[in-house]
């Protein structure tokens, strides 16, 4: 009867250990206490202590649960402080304490409810993929325990003799399991969707090594640029993958002030350095649909390929377009979103054209730091053949091409860091280096540029159909303004620059499979939302037509009434996540001005005035002056508070504050 018992206690054990290992392969995981919470529901597995010794670990399993249950108490006043971590370790403590316990105790209730209770804990962050592995191995698990549980009471309070692991049992229990875990795979993807894809702890930010920062600096010295091989960006591309996919720029941040070591971004820029209706419909390059899923970076920035005609992204993301070209979001710390793009320069012809026009702040796009006399007198002698712009950007870009080499090695001293001993001595660096030469050298001759950073290429995983872009690929590049087109990029870097063979040292044999699951869990499982499911039902509803109609031979049928079903389900979940995107208006702006602004564009949506994506402020006042008139002056009002205040610098009056909510209700009343 003992060893009937002990297999009993062995089976709900494991299902606490299950549920240690979903725990433990998601954001959340402790590593020390996972540890020591593993090796002791292990040694239960093999050893079980006489009730004497029993006894004796409960005075120790009390003294640490009244540790830990202070450590909670202290966590749940103190600022920013994560209760969730005590709470988790005096679960696993309390697990623990009931696995270690005498076969006498008939503790197993406790231990199916704290294992299942470990189990949900681990949907408190961000579950990992084991998560799936471990959830079935827990259903399995109770499966097996949960029949044999009962039955071993029975037994004893009738003094018969307990029932074991027959065939019949295992192969009950087994259906048993299959079904539960059909059913919940059924449920999971079928039951109405309340929100979009997952929310929860665990999105924790990236440090680099390699990789995106939010600045350029060449101040770095002594030492090299070491790999990274930290997945940033999966991109799927719906209509097709690109021809030029290794050499895609996904555009980050622009920069457009340097003090001679380190670029950073100014603040209050007009609208106009941004134009993104020249983007739209003055290049006449193919239009690329990107899939993005992101990690969680320090910056919160959406990255496309360049020139971004259009960004959509759930309301969780909250999007946001700035005046110098830039997206970003102040929502969901790994956002998911779609990205149209324009891909291909403008003809070279058309940019030697583009001399004259509108042309962006000069105090912002020709600054420069004090710099030595000869890096004026050097970009003078590479442009002094060429006439137009394009052909000076371009012989700079050439130059810096072919007679500089790529390195990942920093110069050994401070001294020699700076940009001047990288053009006269050096002659070899980083991408930063190239891309801060070609921007100094460009504004040296009175040409607009700005450095731009983010991510060349990546990975393609065949088994995920999808590009993987790691820190590795980390880049930054030239952007030079045109008159009539906007901003258009140059790559001063060499090619064949070195990154080749460290940037491979993630791709392992099994990483490649690996990562394609992991993304698939995240695409399919954590990020499944009403729109992906609406989308799956319309793909299900499509096949059962063509099954149907290639079974009648010809005749034509109508669909059956159960497809009709499902597609009135597709309608209610599409009419219930429409209407929660109206009534939802995510966390709410700190400012007077951006509750404002975001009130002017929800209700210019709701009247079908302004499109779901990131619009530019002025493109929205534009499309609501040619829907209504008069809501065109009260709009524009708001719009230009809301600029001034927000990347202007210049808080709002008591006055200006109720003319905002004035000039509101106006845009309200006039659009109906």
């Amino acid at each position: 009867m003992i060893r009937r018992d002990r297999t009993h206690r062995r089976l709900a054990v494991f299902m606490g250990l299950s549920g240690l290992l979903a725990f433990s392969g998601g954001a959340g995981v402790q590593p020390v206490s996972s540890l020591l919470a593993g090796g002791a529901l292990v040694l239960s597995l093999f050893w079980l202590p006489a009730p004497e010794t029993s006894a004796r670990l409960e005075k120790v399993w009390g003294a640490v649960a009244l540790v830990l249950v202070a450590r909670a108490v202290l966590l749940w006043f103190e600022p920013g402080g994560d209760v969730v971590v005590p709470v988790v370790d005096l679960l696993l403590l309390l697990l623990c304490a009931e696995s270690l316990r005498s076969i006498e105790s008939g503790n197993d209730v406790r231990i199916y409810t704290l294992s299942f209770a470990l189990l949900l804990a681990a949907t408190a962050y961000r579950p990992g993929l084991f998560f799936a592995f471990a959830f079935a191995a827990f259903v399995v698990a109770a499966s097996l325990a949960l029949p044999l549980g009962p039955l071993r009471r029975k037994a004893r309070r009738y003094g018969v003799r307990p029932p074991g692991l027959d065939r019949t049992l295992i192969a009950t229990s087994a259906r048993l399991a299959v079904v539960t875990l059909a059913t919940s795979a059924i449920v999971f993807v079928i039951f109405p969707r309340v929100s979009r894809g997952w929310s929860g702890r665990g999105d924790r930010m990236a440090t680099s090594v390699a990789g995106f920062a939010d600045a350029i600096s060449l101040g770095e010295h002594g030492s090299r640029i070491y790999s990274n091989p930290d997945i940033v960006l999966r991109v799927e591309f719906p209509d097709g993958m690109p021809e030029n996919l290794f050499s895609l720029h996904w555009r980050g941040r622009s920069y457009d002030r340097f003090d001679g070591v380190r670029w950073t971004r100014s603040e209050g820029v007009r609208p106009s350095s941004a134009p993104m209706d020249w983007y739209r419909e003055r290049w006449d390059g193919p239009v690329v649909t990107q899939r993005i899923y992101g990690a969680p970076l320090d910056v919160r920035v959406l990255f496309a390929l360049h020139p971004v005609i259009e960004i959509d992204a759930d309301p969780r993301t909250q999007p946001m377009f700035d005046n110098v070209g830039d997206f970003f979001y102040w929502g969901r710390a790994a956002p998911v979103y779609r990205a149209r793009s324009r891909t291909g320069s403008p003809p070279a012809d058309s940019l030697r054209r583009a001399q004259a026009g509108f042309m962006p702040d000069r105090t912002r796009y020709l600054q420069l730091p004090r710099l030595p006399d000869r890096i004026g007198e050097l970009a003078d002698s590479l442009t002094r053949d060429e006439t137009t712009r394009y052909d000076k950007a371009v012989a700079v870009e050439r130059w810096l091409r072919t007679a500089f080499d790529y390195t990942r090695e920093l110069p050994r001293t401070a001294g020699e860091t700076g940009l001047d001993h990288f053009l006269f001595d050096r002659r070899a660096g980083h991408c930063e280096y190239f891309s801060s030469a070609m921007v100094v050298l460009l504004r040296s001759v009175g040409i607009h540029a700005r450095n731009v950073n983010g991510f060349l290429g990546g990975r393609w995983n065949d088994f995920g159909r999808y590009l993987a872009v790691t820190q590795n690929e980390a880049h930054s590049w030239v952007e030079v303004w045109f008159p009539g087109y906007g901003w258009v990029e140059f790559d001063p870097t060499p090619g064949g620059s070195g990154l080749e063979s460290e940037a491979r040292e993630w791709l392992w044999p099994g990483r490649i499979f690996f990562d394609g699951l992991q993304h698939r869990w995240s695409k399919w499982v954590l990020d499944y939302s009403a729109d992906d499911q609406i989308g799956l039902m319309d793909r299900f509803g499509a096949w059962l037509e063509e099954s149907q109609a290639s079974r009648s031979e010809g005749t034509r049928r109508g669909p059956p009434a159960w497809l009709g079903a499902l597609r009135v389900l597709g309608a209610v979940v599409a009419a219930g996540t429409w209407i929660g995107r109206l009534r939802r208006g995510g966390p709410r702006p700190r400012s007077p001005e951006s509750r404002a602004y975001l009130g002017l564009l929800r209700h210019a949506r709701r009247r079908g005035v302004a499109p779901g994506s990131a619009v530019a402020p002025l493109d929205l006042v534009n499309r609501i002056r040619a829907a209504a008139p008069d809501a065109g002056a009260p709009a524009a009002r708001v719009v230009e508070l809301y600029l001034r205040a927000r990347f202007g610098d210049a808080p709002l009056s008591p006055h200006e504050a109720r003319e905002l909510r004035r000039a509101l209700a106006g845009v309200r009343r006039a659009l109906g």
